[in-house]
């Protein structure tokens, strides 16, 4: 096989196929439940792979090129014949045991998101076993990829990480954020907030190794209003959050409404409004067993006590 061929997945010949036949990045990216800037990355990192240019871009469409043309005709039917064999396979497997391994994660309340999408999908599908085990996130994250999990659940934040390592990811629950403070801060009598309302407070934050995701997205949250995050201290994993942070009493902590924070009468959650954040469901790509299929065709993202 050419050596230009050995870096190119399979989950990326189908990303390829589907914008070539959806004629763009947006509409792939709702078949694909991927979003437009994980279509079009995956596609950049396609066309340096092969040194092949694939589509010709205009500011408002996009064509196949004659050499990405070339390989469209071909890997269709090659993929198309790849697919069938795999649901014979999958079928012949599936008559014999179907299970689904779900990994959650160990800061997040299940009671709160978790038990209600379990009912409804045993009640549609009582024939599928649910395997579920606790880890933490980097953990759920890395087993994920490697096969050990079927699914994950994590918070949305990690939406960033999910799509560089090549995964899916849809709502399973949001409702809206919440920002966690000391009693004895000015803005906790509020029995609410807006986006404006805290721009310029300071922020404690979940400083990850190696990747930096709950900022990141802390920063896209303030960066609409073209303001940075104001940080001034951060944590190494939500363990030390849950236990530290009482002691911070100038700083807003970001969360949503599953975090398993304990309850302490120094400190206090306030909803966000304008804000939507929450738990979302990841899946491997290249793992399509019919009962992944199932389980995430069924997911409708469960509110949080009515709040959106």
């Amino acid at each position: 096989m050419e050596s230009s061929l050995a870096g190119i997945s399979i989950q990326q010949i189908l990303v390829f196929l589907e914008v070539a036949e959806q004629g763009g990045f947006a509409k792939a990216s709702t078949v694909l439940n991927m979003t437009q800037s994980a279509v079009s990355k995956c596609i950049a990192r396609m066309e340096k792979e092969l040194e092949i240019t694939l589509f010709e871009r205009t500011t408002r469409e996009i064509h196949l090129t004659d050499a990405g043309r070339i390989l469209y005709h071909d890997w269709k039917m090659q993929v198309k014949a790849m697919h069938d064999s795999y649901l014979e396979a999958a079928s012949v497997q599936n008559q014999i045991y179907q299970i689904l391994h779900i990994g959650i994660l160990n800061t997040a309340k299940p009671e709160l998101y978790f038990w209600e999408i379990e009912e409804q999908f045993h009640r549609a599908y009582p024939d599928i076993e649910m395997e579920l085990a606790s880890d933490y996130m980097t953990d759920l994250e890395r087993d994920l990829a490697e096969g050990k999990y079927d699914l994950i659940m994590v918070p949305d934040f990690e939406r960033f990480a999910l799509e560089e390592l090549g995964l899916c990811w849809k709502w399973a629950a949001c409702s809206c954020a919440q920002v966690i403070m000391s009693v004895n801060h000015p803005l906790a009598q509020k029995k609410s907030l807006k986006t404006v309302d805290i721009l310029y407070e300071s922020f404690a934050v979940l400083e990850q190794k190696q990747r930096q995701t709950y900022i990141e997205d802390l920063k896209e949250r303030l960066g609409k209003y073209h303001v940075q995050p104001h940080v001034v201290s951060g944590y190494r994993n939500a363990y030390e959050i849950k236990y530290l942070f009482r002691k911070q009493e100038n700083a807003l902590l970001f969360a949503d409404a599953y975090f398993d924070c304990p309850e302490n009468p120094s400190l206090v959650k306030v909803p966000v409004t304008d804000q939507i954040n929450g738990i979302i469901c990841a899946w491997n790509p290249n793992n399509l067993k019919p009962q992944v299929q199932k389980f995430v065709e069924q997911l409708r993202p469960l509110s949080h006590e009515g709040e959106i």
